[in-house]
């Protein structure tokens, strides 16, 4: 594994601490908080799909539920989630909340908490002060990494700044993100993350390249960085740290999590849409809908399996754990978008033509599912999972021990 021997002695190679039992009692209560959010969410989806809106009230109630802050350690006002023993499910079960309500919220959520994380993994604790401040002024962060052919390069200036050329694509949240990683080449070629303050600095944004079926309100527009200079004090880490395992892949899991969740929605729905019509006893309905249960049990079960798999790494940082994880990480990412899969399609024979209209959330959640999704490198991912199976000797009872 590249850079492993680098990742271990890296002081924050492992963030997890032991939680106290009031965290863990208050993120219980930001789970039930995120849970009862999801009617305004959902209501506001269908407000909001279009590429020129975004969930704003959807975040203010973020904001007020004190989940916005929550990412951050509690040493600076936050609860330690995903970051203190015991709070990875919590994570996972706050992420498939919002994604049951509106799955903008959930992906623009999930690059908030992917942002904290790489702070806290590898920025100093100056940056990490300076940084919380912002979050609990409802700065909302994001990563935007993705890029074409015309990709960021960052360029060292004599007077000890840095200069940006290029531009960053499905930079997702543009005029609502303040704070995004907008990662960048060295001179050399190495990968190295910054922060840029959004308010502070001149980019140019092609609203016109971001035009899809679904996720319309992610606004995840092209921006051009050009000119843009930033600070030493704006470089997170050391370059190559963003594509550290068993973070870089490991992420999987959360936005498996927020898929799961716009499934569980479906579930719901077509539950509520055959009952309301009268159709509970038609022997087809009860077949497909005990199907969708075996789906949605099936991914509540992959969750839990996998924020288990991830604190035994967080517990235990070795090789070994890394690989256990990434290789279950892959699997569930896998499992969750098969399942989500068949669901969309015995959900549409459910309901029929009928339901695929409006006011009905069938159509447009199927939409969004359908981009979100597609996420990078599936293929890899499953082949990396089963490469591992091959490789280990490791009884199938005691592969994963969840």
């Amino acid at each position: 594994m590249e850079n492993y021997s680098n990742t271990m002695e890296n002081s924050t190679a492992t963030v997890m601490i032991k939680a106290e039992d009031k965290n863990l009692q208050d993120l219980q209560g930001s789970v039930l908080q995120a849970r009862n959010l999801f009617v305004e969410f959902l209501s506001e989806a269908a407000e909001t799909d279009s590429t020129e809106k975004f969930p704003a009230k959807s975040f203010q109630n973020i904001a007020k539920a004190g989940l916005l802050i929550a990412p951050l350690p509690q040493k600076l006002g936050g609860f330690g989630l995903g970051l203190e023993n015991g709070t990875t499910y919590k994570l996972l079960k706050i992420l498939k909340h919002f994604g049951r309500g509106n799955l903008v919220v959930g992906r623009v959520f999930e690059g908030h908490y992917n942002a904290l994380l790489l702070l806290r993994l590898y920025g100093s604790d100056e940056q990490n002060k300076r940084y919380a401040a912002d979050v609990k002024n409802n700065k909302i962060f994001g990563v935007w990494n993705t890029e074409a052919a015309d990709g960021v390069k960052i360029e060292p200036l004599k007077n000890g700044k840095f200069r940006l050329y290029g531009a960053k694509t499905f930079a997702t949240g543009v005029d609502f993100v303040e704070r995004p990683f907008v990662n960048a080449a060295l001179p050399n070629g190495d990968w190295q993350m910054c922060i840029v303050q959004m308010e502070k600095v001149a980019t140019k944004v092609d609203a016109s390249w971001w035009n899809p079926m679904g996720m319309k309100s992610t606004r995840s527009f092209r921006v051009e960085f050009t000119g843009v200079e930033i600070s030493q004090d704006d470089l997170i880490g050391q370059p190559g740290d963003y594509y550290r395992q068993p973070y870089f892949s490991g992420g999987a899991i959360r936005f498996a999590a927020v898929q799961l969740g716009a499934a569980e929605t479906l579930f719901d729905e077509t539950r509520k849409y055959l009952r309301d019509l009268h159709r509970t006893k038609d022997l087809f309905q009860q077949t497909r809908l005990g199907e969708m249960a075996v789906l949605i049990e099936s991914g509540n079960l992959w969750l839990a399996g996998a924020s288990k798999k991830s604190e035994e790494y967080t517990n235990n940082p070795t090789q070994e754990s890394s690989e256990n994880f990434l290789a279950y990480a892959n699997l569930m990412r896998t499992a969750i978008e098969q399942l989500c899969q068949e669901l969309m399609n015995l959900c549409v024979k459910c309901v029929g033509a009928r339901g695929l209209n409006k006011p009905y959330h069938f159509e447009r959640i199927i939409r969004d599912l359908t981009i979100y999704l597609r996420q990078p490198a599936p293929d890899a991912s499953l082949a990396a999972a089963g490469s591992y199976v091959l490789e280990s000797e490791t009884p199938s009872d005691d592969l994963w021990e969840i």
